[in-house]
């Protein structure tokens, strides 16, 4: 009987770390995507200070303060709707902002799962953006 919880044990503490493991690993694909796709406008550390954005129409928005504008709540499916293209955002005017979904899809269509992609993709980058709020 000691032998199966020892087992069961080893188990558990071997399937903590990997869903540790995982998600650091999702954090940093997110930080990175979010510095590829995004830090042009909105900046390195998401306050709207990108290298692009003094040459842009419309200000860019600070993304640190999105859970503080919405009573302490960051909407991920919001933000994963905004990036993507599902959620039109009167600030972006014509869309000056990209679309990413379409951008997204477009650099997997080749596979099969071109849309699963996209929306993963939206949504590493929208927990990496929860992680710059204040």
């Amino acid at each position: 009987m000691r032998s199966i919880i020892f087992v069961f044990g080893v188990v558990l503490l071997f399937s903590i770390a990997l869903v540790i493991e995982i998600e650091a690993a999702e954090a940093e694909q997110g930080k990175q995507l979010y510095m590829q796709y995004c830090a042009s406008c909105h900046g390195k550390d998401g306050r709207g200070n990108g290298s692009v954005s003094p040459y842009l129409k419309i200000a860019v928005p600070d993304l640190t303060l999105l859970k503080k504008k919405n009573k302490g709540i960051y909407r991920l499916d919001d933000v994963m709707a905004t990036i993507d293209g599902r959620r039109t955002v009167r600030s972006h005017g014509d869309r000056d902002m990209p679309v990413w979904g379409e951008i997204f899809r477009k650099e997997t269509e080749r596979g099969r799962y071109s849309e699963l992609t996209s929306l993963l993709k939206a949504k590493v980058i929208a927990e990496y953006v929860a992680t710059l709020q204040r």
